[in-house]
């Protein structure tokens, strides 16, 4: 379980684990970003929410309702028809489009997002010397634990 030690009316500090985390509940923020970028509460924000009695529905966004996902579907989409009934410009029909003057990389294209508090992977732990980041095949130190 989550401990939460309240800083201020609207302010607070949730320790997970070994992690500090602070939840702002007026701005909405915390600081493993998830309230700014997902517009939804994180795990330990609803732990704080559960802990002093508030409605997490509150804290979440409209785009997450019932009524706005209905509101999306209201309108009327009509359809496009066949092809050849369009009736395209000819400065549009004249246009040449290439594509890019880039040269595709061969192999497969590296990771380039930062992950997330909350998306990190668990560490190995070398049964040797109990440090992680490493396991017992790999491990530089040749000493034994006791």
């Amino acid at each position: 379980m989550d401990e939460v030690k309240p800083s201020y009316e609207y302010l607070f500090e949730v320790v997970k684990k070994e992690k500090s985390l602070i939840v702002n509940l007026i701005d909405q923020t915390c600081t493993c970003n998830r309230f700014q970028i997902d517009e939804m509460s994180s795990g330990h924000a609803l732990s704080m929410m559960k802990k002093i009695n508030l409605d997490p529905y509150n804290y979440f966004s409209d785009y997450y309702t019932t009524k706005t996902l209905l509101e999306t579907y209201e309108a009327t989409v009509y359809h496009v028809g066949h092809q050849r009934t369009w009736d395209v410009p000819a400065y549009v029909k004249e246009t040449i489009v290439l594509p890019p003057n880039a040269r595709v990389k061969t192999g497969r294209p590296k990771k380039r997002r930062i992950r997330a508090v909350w998306e990190t992977k668990k560490q190995n732990k070398c049964s040797r010397c109990d440090q992680r980041g490493h396991n017992r095949k790999t491990c530089r130190n040749k000493l034994r634990r006791i």
